[in-house]
């Protein structure tokens, strides 16, 4: 019914939010690292402040009874487009014009 993302160490990504989200599941977890930035975005409703157990239960407990309608489309999170969007970045830096050093 729902999948709680937990994790007490910040995760850079936060593949398990996409993986639920993408087969329907709403997620509730902590507003840090890479989970916190992609319920903001995606699931807003699930996120938590880090650590608060009391607001946990509160969230878990509404996420429940009026679970989010499913995304439509997933399609920006996938393997591949994360894969593309990182070459693109280090791409952009590579040709960025080098600073010259005063001397």
């Amino acid at each position: 019914d729902l999948v709680l993302q937990l994790s007490r160490k910040p995760e850079s990504f936060g593949r398990t939010v996409i993986e639920a989200l993408s087969v329907g599941r709403p997620v509730v977890g902590w507003a840090h690292g890479g989970v916190g930035e992609l319920l903001a975005e995606l699931q807003p409703q699930g996120a938590v402040p880090p650590f608060d157990e009391s607001a946990l239960a509160t969230t878990t407990r509404a996420v429940l009874a009026h679970p989010p309608p499913p995304l439509a489309t997933m399609d920006a999170y996938t393997l591949r487009a994360m894969q593309d969007a990182t070459l693109s970045l280090y791409q952009d830096l590579a040709d960025e014009p080098r600073p010259r050093h005063a001397g």
